[in-house]
């Protein structure tokens, strides 16, 4: 019942997981890959054609012409930034005033000059005042000399209404240049301090006084006409060539056109100093008419290039006088406005959208009809949107109705001849109902990472699938042959669960992967190695598997098999990982012992060993000794040598709790015997099986390993305390009353540990007396077979008269081995 019971929930569990389990019976396709099987609509249905109205969508937008909007911000920048210019041009080609030198001072007293003809008299007449007079002019050529009659455009001129301060040394006037730039003004006689204001509001900007006459000292005599040295302002300019790199670096203006505006500007200011009108202005003015009405003629973004060459090719007009066009200034013009004009004409993007979107709208899907029963894409077709959709919409993608019944018949009969198998050709696994359970289990996980490789395949690939993991649990958990099972199962869950053969074929091969690696593993280290080993196999198998199966056409070959063989790698290292880590978890919950567990526990550290060496150092050394003969007896016969060795370290451990009561832990003290009746001595020698079974339990050790412990005696009677009772009673003894507590060994394991601890016994009782040569080893090791042999204990065992005679062979050569002879050394005691 409970291995029934084992196999529907196994199989309900499978069905659950692959079909109804989060809906997994539908399998995510992609465009482009192939078709793993025929799809047939189950169901009649309108399907969009996705592809083709998606591309009936886009022509439809396209088709919709960009809307296009004047710009204002951009029109006004590019106004802004053509002033910029004109004015940083008008105020960089104005240089520094010049340092003004030392000024003269008034005398400390002041001398009056009288007319040396006078005729003093008593009476005081008052003397006649004197006429300053001077000339505050514009030196247009900067020579310091006063010719407004100087023949050319620009002779020197007048400045008028400039202040001009008259200072003695008890007074100050301020008189202001007239026409003509002159100036006048009655003054006692005296000296008298005349200085031009440099900073008056009407000097020309550009000009300052470059002579060294602005302030001067004048000492004017009585009724005479004093005049003063004329004071020029001469315009003060930067070279044309620095202001031109500088403007052509400030505002990317070619080099030609910035110094045709620094030389126009510099000009600019002695003209306008003239009253002359701006040649500057002329040409910004024919700049920025030709900038306004391109943009009102609109510039569009892919015209600009054209516009900008017309403004080069064909400049705006600049007209400084009615002499006509200055070609110079013309060009500047055009390179002006080809190089700050911008496309005011942009498309507006949200009125575009609108109608693109109301263009879109209008588009009627484009439909497919597909009737029940009929074909969507045979098996191995490349997969489009259309057949995706279609398979999805029409119900051809979930298991259904006969589906889900024939997936469930499926898991069924392969559960059933893995069952078949256990019990026709592994009955010492089928006769343990928790190693079909956990079986059951593996193959209900295999299931569940199916469902999550086919979740993830569509973010990573298909080989994201842990088998590495349960072919590595089988073959320890159970061995290498049940793991070939697990293999053929995991591959059936594969396929009806992934529905992808390239998927099917790797979940076999990589299940198998670690087989050969762990069947022969014998210590922790190996079993890391064998996880790398068992890691790249499985790479490979993938590289293999998806260069057959997964390689749609037109795609790198080399990229998609270095995909899969990474991700194979990667997944199966953690998951082998996860897997060892996991089975402790199985050996404690299902009692099974593995071949890590069999390392820890013939580990000579072990607790239980610990104390079997501290209070039985005799029963110890026996144990040690049966454990080498019994690993190379199981080698013999190819039964498993490491459980063998474990079962006999422990199968003595019940003798702690008495250990003086057995005569090899009897070191020179009384045998406690001695002063017992048989059947007290029997009771006692016959507790250390129930007491070894105790500390097992105590010791978490396995049922495999404990077995040793009920049958390493059998039902053997102890012959030494029989006869003793016998003598006793003159015969009249009941056998039973002196044998062992425990059942005949019936595995080959348990067998070879019960004949080598008697045999080991024998050998040390025999020896102690009689020399151990071969032919005497060979005697003991015959008379201790034959008598488990004659006694029954090897009944229930599956051992054959040919494992007995490898298993004879084996005792004898380690027996030879150990009693092995050596040379008497000279005067060495005993020798």
């Amino acid at each position: 019942m409970v291995r029934l019971a084992t196999f529907l929930a196994t199989s309900v569990a499978v069905w659950g997981v692959l079909s109804l389990f989060g809906e997994t019976s539908q399998l995510t396709l992609e465009v482009g890959d192939l078709a793993p099987r025929q799809y047939e609509a189950q169901r009649g249905e309108s399907v969009v054609d996705t592809a083709e109205t998606e591309r009936l969508i886009q022509e439809a937008r396209d088709a919709v012409p960009p809307e296009r909007a004047d710009n204002p911000e951009i029109e006004q920048q590019v106004q802004s930034d053509v002033t910029d210019l004109f004015d940083d041009v008008a105020a960089s080609v104005i240089g520094s005033a010049p340092v003004a030198g030392a000024n003269p001072t008034l005398p400390s007293t002041t001398t009056t000059t009288t007319d040396p003809g006078a005729t003093s008299t008593t009476s005081t007449i008052p003397a006649q005042p004197g006429i300053l007079s001077g000339v505050v002019y514009l030196d247009v050529n900067a020579d310091s000399v006063f010719a407004p009659d100087a023949e050319g455009p620009r002779p020197d001129r007048g400045i008028e209404r400039i202040n001009v301060v008259i200072e003695s040394a008890t007074d100050e006037i301020t008189v202001m240049t007239g026409t003509g730039g002159s100036w006048n003004a009655e003054v006692a006689p005296g000296d008298y301090l005349v200085s031009v204001d440099a900073g008056d509001v009407d000097v020309p900007a550009g000009f300052f006084v470059g002579t060294s006459n602005r302030v001067q000292l004048v000492t004017c005599a009585a009724g005479s006409e004093c005049s003063v040295e004329a004071v020029g302002f001469q315009p003060f300019l930067r070279p044309i060539a620095d202001v031109a790199t500088e403007v052509s670096n400030e505002h990317a203006l070619a080099v030609e056109a910035s110094a045709t505006l620094v030389a126009t500007a510099t000009d600019d200011v002695i003209g306008a100093a003239l009253g002359e009108p701006s040649r500057l202005n002329a040409i910004e003015l024919a700049v920025t008419s030709r900038i306004l009405q391109e943009f009102g003629l609109r510039v569009q973004p892919e015209d600009l290039p054209n516009v900008r060459q017309r403004a080069r090719s064909s400049p705006p007009a600049v007209f400084y006088d009615v002499s006509g066009r200055n070609e110079e200034a013309s060009q500047a013009a055009g390179e002006i406005v080809a190089t700050f004009i911008q496309a005011n004409n942009l498309i507006d993007t949200e009125r575009t959208t609108e109608l693109q979107d109301a263009a879109e709208a209008a588009v009627r899907p484009v439909t497919v009809e597909y009737t029940a029963g009929q074909i969507i894409v045979d098996e191995g077709v490349p997969l489009t949107r259309l057949h995706i959709d279609a398979i999805n919409q029409t119900g051809s993608a979930v298991i259904q109705g006969k589906q889900e019944g024939g997936l469930l018949a499926v898991v069924a009969v392969l559960i059933g001849v893995l069952g078949l198998y256990l019990a026709t050709f592994r009955p010492e696994f089928w006769s343990r109902p928790r190693m079909v359970a956990l079986l059951g289990i593996l193959i209900v996980l295999a299931a569940l990472a199916v469902r999550g490789t086919v979740v993830a395949q569509p973010s990573s690939s298909w080989y994201v699938l842990p088998a590495v993991a349960f072919g590595f649990m089988t073959a320890v958990l159970f061995d290498s042959r049940i793991a070939v099972l697990m293999a053929l199962a995991v591959g059936v869950v594969a396929a009806v669960g992934a529905r992808d053969i390239g998927v099917t074929v790797y979940a076999v091969l990589a299940t198998m992967a670690p087989i050969p690696f762990v069947s022969s593993v014998s210590s922790r280290g190996a079993f890391r190695s064998a996880v790398i080993f068992s890691s790249l196999t499985a790479a490979v198998a993938a590289g293999a598997t998806s260069w057959f199966f997964h390689v749609p056409p037109g795609d790198a070959v080399l990229s998609v098999i270095g995909t899969s063989m990474a991700w194979a790698f990667g997944v199966s290292v953690v998951a082998s990982l996860v897997g060892l880590a996991a089975l402790q978890f199985f050996e404690t919950a299902f009692d099974i012992t593995t071949t890590l567990s069999l390392l820890d526990l013939t580990d000579r550290n072990h607790a239980a060993l610990q104390l079997l060496q501290e209070k039985a150092f005799g029963s110890f050394n026996h144990a040690l000794m049966v454990g080498t003969l019994s690993h190379a007896a199981a080698r013999s016969i190819g039964a498993n040598a490491l459980l063998a060795r474990a079962m006999a370290y422990y199968h003595d451990l019940g003798k702690t709790e008495n250990p003086t009561y057995f005569i090899e832990n009897q070191f020179g003290i009384p045998n406690p015997h001695d002063l017992l009746t048989p059947q007290e001595s029997a009771d006692i020698v016959r507790r250390h099986v129930t007491d070894g079974i105790s500390l097992a339990r105590q010791y978490k050790i396995p049922t495999d390993v404990a077995t040793g412990i009920l049958t390493h005696h059998g039902e053997g009677i102890m012959r030494y305390f029989y006869e003793k009772a016998k003598s006793e009673a003159n015969g009249d003894v009941d056998p039973a009353d002196f044998r062992h507590i425990g059942h005949k060994p019936r595995t080959a394991e348990s067998a070879i540990v019960m004949m080598a601890d008697s045999l080991e016994a024998a050998c040390r009782a025999v020896f102690q007396t009689e020399e151990p040569s071969p032919i005497a080893i060979e005697k003991v090791v015959d008379r201790v077979v034959n008598e488990k042999l004659d006694d029954g204990q090897l009944d229930e065992s599956p051992l054959t008269l040919s494992d007995l005679a490898k298993i004879r062979r084996a005792f004898l050569e380690s027996l030879v081995g150990h009693y092995h002879q050596r040379i008497a050394y000279p005067n060495f005691p005993g020798s």
